[in-house]
C-alpha cells in the first residue's frame, strides 16, 4: 500500500457499497466519485472510524456506528473539501487510479451492462476530492461468480439417514455448481482514497440533494505534522461476521400449500395456488438475500429481465471436501464492487 505523499488524510471502505465515477474529465480525473451504500442488508450497520496521528503523541481514535434504520433515512451525504470560513465547496475533482481496475465491474459480466438505481441507495455518499485506490493485499484467493442455483445446491443441507440418496444428491450438487460458476481471478480487497486538506481548508461532510450539499454535519481539519485516518464500512457489527454465519443458519423458509376444498371453485383453487406460489418464491428470495448479501446489488442496479442472477464468492477448495463431513459452506463476503460509465 502506498504512502501519503503530501496526503494526509486517507479514507479505507469496506463492505456493500457500489463506487460510481461520474463526469470524467480526462486523465483519470472526474466529477466526484459517488458510493451507494445499500442499507438493505440485515444485520449491518455503517461504521465511521476516525483515528488522529500526531508525532509524539498518542493515536485519538472516535467511532460512529450508525444502524441501517437510522442511516438510511439520509439520502445524500456530501464530502468535501471547503476554505476556512467558507461553507460551499472548493473547486476540486477526483482521481480514479488505474489500480481500481482490480475492482470488481459488475459491467463486465452482463450485456447491456446493468446502470445504478440510485433511488435504491440510501444514503448515496459524494465525494468531490482525492485520489482512489484499490490493492490486493496478502490476498492470493481466486474470486469466482456462482449462479444461485448453483450455489444454493452446495449450501442447502443434503444429510439423512439414506446415504445413497445423500451420495446422489451431492453429486448432483457439485455438478450444478461446478457448471455454474465462472472464474473471475484476483480481485482488489483494500480500497481507499487520499485527500491533501491545506491548513487553510476544512474537510467537511455534509447533508444535502443530488446537487450539492446543504447541511453540515461536521469539518476536519489536520494540525501541523497531524495525520487522518479514517475507515467507513457498511458490515455486520462484529469482525468475525457472526451475523452472517447466524442467517447461514437459518433454515430456508416455506410456505404451506393450501388446504384443498371440494367446494371451492377451481378457478378459485387456482388463484390460491399461484398466490401460494407466489409467496413461496418470494419468501425464498428474501432468505437468499439474507443469506448471500451480494444479491442486493440486484436490487440497486438495473439489469434487464431473465439475466442471471450470480454470487460472489472467494475461492475455497474446501467447500466440496468439507461438505462431505458437514463442515464448511460456502461465505459470500460483502464485497464492494463498482460501476463507471
Amino acid at each position: 500500500m502506498s504512502n501519503m505523499p503530501n496526503k494526509n488524510v486517507r479514507i479505507f471502505f469496506d463492505g456493500l457499497m457500489v463506487f460510481f465515477f461520474q463526469d470524467g474529465q480526462g486523465d483519470g480525473r472526474f466529477k466526484e466519485c459517488k458510493i451507494g451504500i445499500l442499507t438493505m442488508a440485515t444485520g449491518h450497520e455503517v461504521k465511521l472510524q476516525i483515528t488522529r496521528k500526531t508525532p509524539s503523541m498518542p493515536d485519538v481514535t472516535t467511532v460512529h456506528a450508525l444502524p441501517h434504520d437510522q442511516i438510511k433515512h439520509f439520502k445524500d451525504l456530501w464530502l468535501y473539501l471547503s476554505q476556512a470560513g467558507a461553507s460551499s465547496p472548493g473547486d476540486s475533482y477526483v482521481t480514479r487510479n488505474k489500480s481500481f481496475d482490480q475492482v470488481f465491474n459488475m459491467a463486465r459480466y452482463y450485456d447491456p451492462k446493468p446502470l445504478p438505481v440510485w433511488e435504491a441507495m440510501r444514503p448515496t455518499l459524494h465525494i468531490t476530492t482525492g485520489d482512489f485506490w484499490a490493492a490486493i493485499l496478502d490476498n492470493n484467493e481466486v474470486c469466482r461468480l456462482v449462479d444461485i442455483e448453483g450455489v444454493m445446491s452446495l449450501y442447502t443441507p443434503v444429510f439423512n439417514a439414506n446415504p445413497p440418496a445423500v451420495k446422489k444428491k451431492l453429486q448432483k450438487a457439485i455438478e450444478l455448481f461446478t457448471s455454474s460458476h465462472q472464474e473471475v481471478g484476483r480481485m482488489a480487497n483494500v480500497f481507499w482514497t487520499d485527500i491533501a486538506v491545506g491548513s487553510d481548508q476544512r474537510l467537511v461532510l455534509a447533508i444535502g440533494d443530488e446537487n450539492g450539499p446543504i447541511t453540515e454535519l461536521f469539518s476536519a481539519t489536520a494540525g501541523a505534522g497531524e495525520t487522518i485516518e479514517a475507515t467507513l464500512t457498511n458490515m455486520p457489527p462484529t469482525g468475525d461476521s457472526a451475523v452472517l454465519h447466524a442467517h447461514q443458519d437459518e433454515q430456508q423458509p416455506d410456505v404451506p400449500a393450501s388446504p384443498g376444498d371440494s367446494h371451492t371453485h377451481h378457478a378459485d383453487q387456482a388463484a390460491i395456488t399461484a398466490k401460494t406460489a407466489m409467496e413461496k418464491e418470494m419468501n425464498r428470495k428474501n432468505y437468499l438475500k439474507r443469506t448471500f448479501h451480494f444479491l442486493h446489488y440486484y436490487d440497486v442496479l438495473k439489469f434487464q429481465p431473465g439475466q442471471k442472477q450470480f454470487v460472489f464468492l472467494q475461492d475455497n477448495p474446501d467447500w466440496i471436501d468439507a461438505g462431505k463431513k458437514r463442515g464448511a459452506r460456502p461465505d459470500p463476503p460483502c464485497y464492494i464492487i463498482e460501476d463507471t460509465p
